[in-house]
């Protein structure tokens, strides 16, 4: 391939090309605020904070809970993004780095902080299943739907099949090593800070890729996420939700400094209401499955990024829905990027800083989960053209990934 050649190129989607600008290190997402039927949710951050004040029920608290981060979420996506688009792709790259997992690195960081180091485990493995099963399965459907087979340009399959396999090698050596290891009587204490050694070089190792890649995109290789100048369309920030790419309303404008501002006070203010909600809701996770009789680990793998990923999901399916296929499937990589490469690790660093033992050693179930999930959605996304039947095959998956981890027991942390 030429170098000078780019991965995403004009004709990556012929006649449904959404023309945004590139300003990594991720692929673009629209600036929008909140969809009406998630600033409604917004109303369950005081009843989640007043609940746990006033002893009501640890139930009642959780999904009151769960309900404001998904408002919350939504606010801190929007707001990244309008500051992204004023600062430019080098800062809006790294705001968005910064802000694009919060959600899960708040949870993760309360539960490591309380020694629940295998819901922290569970809720970063859980993001990294929603978005290749659940969010990828809907946005098939969605596109499928309406034009009965889509293609996603070769580059996005490419680069989505090879963070799937980085995700999946990082989280399945650690739990093989512990298995092919031998071990003896006295050797369990050694064996295990052996393990925590080596997440901890793996982790530094994979934030130093992540790093790279940066470098690579913002630096020394932008021309190759760019997209081709000389096809006669406007260079304007279409919204792919909508599918308006006119220069009507905000968003085919950049952001002002007044809106640059508010927008800084909305993330500090959601970020700081998430920490609350996120505090209020382990405190009350406890209660919470005791009373439904259901594990930590189901809730860490799917009720947690489920709340935390819907106004992702949200964002891929409307964007599908207008034909911007391979716009939905560039913001499924980026998450699962920022995942695998960024967040996953830095808990490890930070739990080492913290003073607790935060691994890659998942539990051997959750491990294989992952390295199924990986081998059948590459053999999906080889296809190169979808229909609704791959979406509903990823969605099967993940219905029995739940089912599994619903009725399986608690392990202990």
């Amino acid at each position: 391939m030429d170098e000078t050649e780019p991965l995403l190129s004009a004709s990556a989607e012929p006649g449904d090309r959404p023309g945004l600008p590139a300003r990594g290190p991720h692929w673009p997402r629209p600036s929008h605020w909140p969809r009406p039927g998630l600033r409604t949710l917004l109303v369950f951050v005081p009843l989640a904070l007043g609940g746990r004040r006033l002893g009501w029920h640890d139930v009642v608290v959780s999904a009151f809970c769960l309900l404001a981060i998904i408002s919350l979420s939504d606010l801190i996506s929007a707001a990244s993004d309008t500051m992204g688009n004023r600062w430019g792709r080098s800062v809006g790259g790294l705001v968005n780095a910064t802000f694009g997992n919060t959600i899960e690195l708040l949870v993760s960081l309360f539960a490591i902080r309380h020694d629940e180091i295998r819901v922290a485990q569970a809720i970063m493995l859980g993001s990294i299943l929603s978005d290749i099963l659940l969010v990828l399965g809907f946005c098939i459907i969605a596109g499928a739907r309406r034009r009965g087979v889509i293609s996603v340009a070769p580059a996005i399959v490419d680069v989505l099949s090879s963070l799937m396999l980085v995700s999946a090698m990082a989280l399945v050596i650690p739990a093989a090593l512990y298995a092919a290891l031998p071990r003896t009587d006295g050797q369990g204490a050694d064996m295990t800070r052996n393990i925590l050694t080596f997440s901890r070089a793996t982790a530094t190792v994979l934030l130093f890729v992540y790093a790279t890649y940066l470098y690579f995109q913002l630096r020394t290789h932008s021309f190759l996420f760019l997209q081709d100048k000389d096809d006669g369309e406007p260079d304007v920030y279409e919204n792919p939700t909508t599918g308006d790419g006119s220069s009507d309303g905000e968003d085919s404008a950049l952001p002002t400094t007044r809106n640059v501002y508010f927008a800084i006070l909305v993330l500090s203010t959601a970020a700081l209401l998430t920490g609350l909600c996120t505090q209020a809701f382990m405190a009350s996770l406890d209660g919470m499955t005791r009373s439904l009789r259901i594990t930590k680990t189901f809730v860490a793998l799917i009720l947690i990024p489920f709340a935390s990923n819907s106004p992702e999901m949200t964002q891929v399916v409307a964007a599908s829905r207008n034909n911007k296929i391979t716009f939905a499937v560039s913001v499924i990589i980026d998450s699962i990027l920022q995942i695998s490469l960024l967040a996953l690790p830095a808990l490890v660093i930070l739990g080492w800083l913290m003073g607790r033992a935060m691994d890659l050693f998942f539990e051997p179930s959750q491990a294989y989960t992952l390295l199924f999930s990986v081998i059948l959605v590459n053999q999906v996304l080889q296809d190169r053209h979808y229909t609704y039947l791959h979406g509903a095959m990823l969605l099967s998956v993940y219905a029995v990934v739940a089912a599994a981890h619903f009725i399986a027991p608690q392990q202990s942390t």
